[in-house]
């Protein structure tokens, strides 16, 4: 996607401006190749499309002015892309996560970035990644607005990492604000509770990151790794494939060879740093895939 490369490298530190932002769910063909169109938008006031490439998942921008719109082909509706959205809502759900939790393909690391009143950010995580795996180690960073304004230049660090090709990141959604009530059940908590505006929230998430020179990825997590089946079902009408996990390493999961690793990148679960650092030390977690990559085992 050319016009993507151009969209990014023409971005600078400077915040742009992103209006119109809307979820749409359509088929466009841009050049050569049919996408799904997922949002539309203004970027700097020129039309724009964020599309997903329906096979590998990966997301770009493109003017909305070179993509025309046309009925979905039999091949791209029976798409990878599709029948992950299809497997998580075929799922039988449950409070705590759900979603996709595992790779047939190999190890996933992915790292949550939630608000912290704590300054910085596990540095120490990301520079181990970079030096025990080839480069550009592929990591999914599940981050929020609030974590993004709060610590802006822990963000551009690791975009800097991401450009400078030592890690390869995916822009996962964590929501925007992450609301969290200390005390309160789960069933009325963070996504689910009373005050919350899903689609804003998630919507929001990715305009923060866009206005930042990011792109968006197709890929949730829910706050808490708290859901039920009606915010499931919004999610996906989204366009976003929920990811879980079965290897949250601060709660005592064992790295296994299909693991989705879970460690927060925040400091406030610094107990989970610790051990991946020492499952790495051991040599216990292989060679990482992207998240690209992801087969769910049945």
């Amino acid at each position: 996607m050319r016009y993507l490369l151009l969209f990014l490298t023409t971005l600078s530190l400077q915040a742009h401006t992103i209006s119109n932002y809307k979820a749409i769910n359509s088929c466009v063909q841009f050049g050569q190749k049919e996408y799904f169109a997922i949002r539309s938008f203004q970027f700097d006031s020129r039309n724009s499309l964020l599309v997903v490439d329906a096979n590998t998942l990966k997301t770009g921008v493109v003017p909305a002015k070179d993509a025309v719109a046309n009925n979905c082909s039999q091949e791209i509706l029976d798409s990878r892309y599709r029948k992950l959205l299809k497997y998580i809502l075929s799922k039988r759900h449950h409070l705590q996560n759900d979603g996709i939790v595992s790779n047939a393909n190999g190890v996933t690391i992915t790292t949550d970035l939630c608000p912290s009143s704590k300054s910085g950010f596990e540095e120490r995580l990301y520079l181990a990644l970079i030096k025990n795996f080839p480069n550009p180690v592929p990591v999914t960073l599940f981050i929020t607005k609030r974590w993004i304004e709060k610590h802006i230049s822990a963000f551009e660090k690791l975009r800097k990492w991401d450009r400078e090709g030592m890690l390869n990141i995916a822009w996962g959604n964590h929501t925007a604000l992450h609301i969290y009530h200390p005390k309160v059940p789960l069933n009325k908590n963070f996504v689910l509770s009373p005050e919350e505006h899903l689609e804003k929230d998630v919507l929001d998430l990715e305009i923060e990151l866009l206005k930042r020179g990011a792109l968006p990825s197709v890929f949730f997590r829910f706050p808490g790794l708290i859901s039920d089946k009606n915010v499931i079902e919004r999610v996906t009408r989204l366009g976003l494939i929920t990811i879980g996990t079965n290897t949250w390493l601060a709660k005592g999961s064992k790295v296994q060879k299909n693991s989705i690793i879970l460690v927060h990148g925040n400091k406030n679960e610094p107990k989970g740093v610790d051990i991946f650092l020492e499952e790495l030390h051991k040599g216990a977690i292989s060679t990482p895939v992207s998240i690209l990559q992801l087969i769910p085992m049945r």
